[in-house]
C-alpha cells in the first residue's frame, strides 16, 4: 500500500457545481484540509462544501459558510469539528459559490493506494 501526499489547487470560475478533488481508482483519499479564499476586493460570497459519493450515487451538502467577507481564508475542517474526510474511489469533492471567478481551493489530501 502506497502513500501519496497531495495538494490540489482550484480556481473557480462559475458559480455552478465545481469538482475540486476526485479520489483517484483503487484508492481512499484522508482529506485533512479543505481551504477557501475568496478572492474579491469588496464581495462577501456564500460557499457550499459537498460530496457525491459514487457508490451511491448521490450528492449531498457537507457544509455551508455563508457571507465569507472579501480576502478572507475558511477552513472547513477545523478543530473541534470533522477533523478528517475520507473519501472512497471516484468520490468527489464538490464546491459552489455564489459569485463566478471569486473562490481558490485547496486541497491536502493523503491518498493510500489499495493494491
Amino acid at each position: 500500500m502506497a502513500n501519496a501526499y497531495k495538494n490540489d489547487i482550484t480556481a473557480v470560475a462559475t458559480t455552478d457545481i465545481t469538482t475540486v478533488y476526485t479520489c483517484p481508482t483503487e484508492t481512499v483519499a484522508l482529506i485533512k484540509s479543505i481551504s477557501v479564499y475568496n478572492v474579491h476586493a469588496s464581495t462577501a460570497i456564500d460557499v457550499t462544501l459537498s460530496i457525491y459519493d459514487k457508490s451511491g450515487d448521490v450528492t449531498k451538502d457537507y457544509e455551508k459558510k455563508a457571507a465569507l467577507a472579501a480576502v478572507t481564508k475558511y477552513e472547513f475542517l477545523q478543530t473541534g469539528y470533522s477533523s478528517i474526510l475520507v473519501l472512497e474511489e471516484s468520490d468527489l469533492l464538490r464546491v459552489t459559490c455564489s459569485t463566478a471567478n471569486g473562490l481558490n481551493v485547496m486541497v491536502s489530501v493523503l491518498q493510500q493506494d489499495r493494491t
